[in-house]
């Protein structure tokens, strides 16, 4: 996943926020699966929901963990992208027409500092969301195909 997104970014050049995003959680959706795939057909006798869960809960904890550092790393680098934003948001302040340079610069400086917590914990939330729903999907289905046979 990170390999993915640093080719999308340095080799494609393409923009932090692509549809090439939707690749890396579809790597990301496909790795939780192949965990999860794996355990099943391993020779653990009486798999249970729970144990199909853990399997992909532990998949996409570490995935997580690993795109939280990588998230710092890369925003922490390319500050350009929150140097954008920042200069995005302040043209959208200006046009409003009701605040002052100061209150703009300010504002700029909070923006500055709050980036990188908000872009590291919205991607940490994002993959720890669709690992929960992945997980909790691939455990119901693998438990009930088991069950069956």
């Amino acid at each position: 996943m990170i390999l993915a997104s640093l080719f999308g970014f340095y080799i494609l050049k393409l923009p932090v926020e692509s549809n090439f995003q939707l690749l890396v959680y579809a790597l990301f959706t496909g790795g939780v699966v192949w965990s999860m795939l794996n355990f099943y057909s391993s020779d653990i006798a009486d798999k249970k929901f729970k144990d199909y869960f853990s399997t992909g809960f532990k998949t996409f904890v570490i995935v997580a963990l690993l795109m939280a550092v990588f998230a710092y790393v890369f925003f922490s680098i390319h500050t350009e992208f929150r140097d954008s934003k920042i200069a995005e948001n302040n043209k959208l302040i200006l046009a409003e027409g009701n605040h002052l340079p100061k209150e703009i610069e300010e504002n700029s400086n909070r923006l500055r500092q709050i980036f990188l917590p908000i872009m590291v914990s919205s991607a940490v939330f994002r993959y720890l969301i669709i690992g929960a729903l992945v997980s909790l999907v691939g455990a119901g289905f693998l438990s009930q195909k088991k069950a069956g046979n």
